[in-house]
C-alpha cells in the first residue's frame, strides 16, 4: 500500500469538500437575503471545479486508479462504472451552473431585476443538488473503492497512481502549474464573505438580523484557509 498516495487522494478529496461546503454556504445566504448575490466568489469556485477536479483529479482517477483496482477486484466493475458517469455528469452540473450563474449577473442591479429573483431560487437548489451529487460521489469512493484499493493494490501498482497525482506537469493531463490552483485557492478565500473567508459581508438594502456563524462555519474558513489544494 502507498501511504502517500492515499494521502493524496485524501488531501484532494478534502480540498474538493470545503469549496463545495463554501459554495453552498454563500449562496444559502444570499438565497435569504443576508447578503447580495457573491458573484465573483461563485465565479472563482466554478471555476476552481472546472479546472481542477475535472481538468486533473478526475482525469487521473479514471487512467490510473480505476483501471488498477479493476485488474485486481473485477467485481468492482458496476460502481467504477458508476464513478466515470458521475464525473462526466459532474462536468455538466458545473457547466449548467456556470451559465446560470452568467444570465443571473444580467438581472441583478443593485436589486433582481424581472424574473431574477426566481431564477436565483431556481440556481440556489441547482447548487445544493449539485453539492449532495458530489457529497455522495465521494461517499461510494471512500466506502466502495478505497477499502478495496488498500486491501488489494500491490507496490508496484501503486507506484504509477501515485506518481500521477504527484505531478504537476504531466503531459497527459497539460503543463498548468501549482500555482494556478493556489491562485484559485488564494482567490476563493479573498472573495468569500465572512465567517468563510475574508470579505465584508455586502448586505442588501433590507438585510434579515444576522446569525451568528456557527463553529462548524468558523471550522470551515480555518480548512479553506489551511488546505493546500495539490
Amino acid at each position: 500500500m502507498s501511504q502517500a498516495a492515499l494521502d493524496i487522494l485524501k488531501r484532494e478529496h478534502r480540498a474538493i469538500s470545503a469549496v463545495l461546503f463554501c459554495l453552498k454556504h454563500t449562496v444559502d445566504e444570499a438565497r435569504r437575503g443576508a447578503i447580495v448575490p457573491p458573484f465573483a466568489m461563485i465565479h472563482a469556485v466554478l471555476d476552481y471545479l472546472t479546472s481542477f477536479p475535472n481538468r486533473f483529479h478526475h482525469p487521473k482517477e479514471d487512467t490510473y486508479l480505476f483501471p488498477a483496482v479493476l485488474e485486481r477486484a473485477p467485481d468492482l466493475q458496476p460502481v467504477i462504472a458508476e464513478l466515470l458517469a458521475q464525473h462526466e455528469e459532474g462536468e455538466e452540473r458545473v457547466s449548467d451552473l456556470k451559465d446560470r450563474v452568467a444570465e443571473l449577473q444580467t438581472l441583478w442591479d443593485g436589486r433582481w431585476q424581472g424574473d431574477g429573483a426566481a431564477k436565483f431560487e431556481e440556481f440556489a437548489d441547482a447548487v445544493s443538488r449539485y453539492v449532495e451529487f458530489e457529497r455522495a460521489h465521494g461517499r461510494k469512493e471512500g466506502v466502495e473503492v478505497m477499502p478495496r484499493a488498500q486491501e488489494v493494490l500491490t507496490e508496484e501498482d501503486w507506484a504509477p497512481i501515485e506518481a500521477a497525482f504527484s505531478a504537476n506537469d504531466d503531459p497527459i493531463f497539460g503543463d498548468e502549474p501549482r500555482s494556478r490552483f493556489d491562485g484559485l485557492y488564494s482567490e476563493i478565500v479573498a472573495l468569500a464573505p465572512a465567517p468563510m473567508g475574508y470579505a465584508e459581508r455586502e448586505k442588501p438594502a433590507k438585510a434579515p438580523a444576522p446569525e451568528a456563524a456557527s463553529p462548524l462555519e468558523r471550522g470551515a474558513r480555518q480548512k479553506l484557509l489551511t488546505l493546500n489544494w495539490i
